[in-house]
């Protein structure tokens, strides 16, 4: 066998072997078939493209409540789905009672804390990747399950229905870089989320506590 074949058959197993022994090296990472969240209607955007067709300015018509647009809709399922987090909003009607806080800051590790009530059972699950909130989905690198008390649940579904379902989805700052802070409820018929940029620093402490409540039940 000639020295160059050599050379090149063992570079692939050199490769390969880095691939094993680090599978960060050859994860990529899957865009997600489905989308998490309810994409806008195509009449809205119909409506908004007649509107710049006429130039009947300003067409910054406000996004109907419980939609993403697809650049943003297909930006937050990347992640949802390496964190192996299950779709939502699809599942309306069907008995389930779940709140989820997702965070993707632009530089630091996407993660999400879900807590489900299942027959009065309270599950809490922490899911964490090796990706970049604002960039790049990574694989998973850490995921928790455990049993929560029944009384923290009865807590946070008390301060979710004093202000939540009224919160405006879609946040009224534009903001370049951040964190994004994404919560999810959905009660048996009713799905509602809420997206804001750094609220802790910005125009949104109150549902930023909110957020941080789901966290601090899972840790305790």
């Amino acid at each position: 066998m000639k020295p160059r074949i050599i050379f090149y058959i063992s570079l692939i197993f050199i490769i390969s072997g880095c691939g094993i022994f680090n599978p960060s090296l050859k994860y990529q990472p899957k865009i997600s078939d489905e989308y998490y969240f309810p994409p806008i209607s195509t009449e809205f955007k119909e409506r908004q493209a007649e509107c710049m067709r006429l130039e009947n300015f300003p067409c910054d018509y406000a996004k109907p409540n419980d939609t993403l647009g697809n650049f943003v809709n297909e930006w937050y399922s990347t992640h949802l789905k390496s964190l192996k987090e299950p779709i939502l909003y699809n599942q309306v009607d069907n008995g389930k009672m779940i709140v989820r806080f997702t965070h993707l800051g632009t530089w630091s590790q996407p993660y999400s804390f879900r807590i489900e009530n299942s027959n009065g059972k309270i599950t809490g699950t922490y899911n964490r990747t090796k990706g970049l909130g604002g960039y790049d989905a990574g694989r998973r690198i850490k995921h928790e399950e455990k049993e929560l008390n029944i009384s923290d649940w009865n807590l946070l579904i008390n301060k979710i229905d004093k202000t939540f379902w009224e919160i405006q989805t879609h946040d009224p700052n534009m903001i370049l870089d951040g964190e994004e802070w994404i919560l999810e409820v959905l009660i048996d018929e009713k799905y509602h989320v809420v997206t804001r940029n750094s609220p802790d620093v910005y125009d949104g402490k109150n549902y930023a506590e909110l957020c941080k409540e789901v966290m601090k039940i899972y840790r305790e």
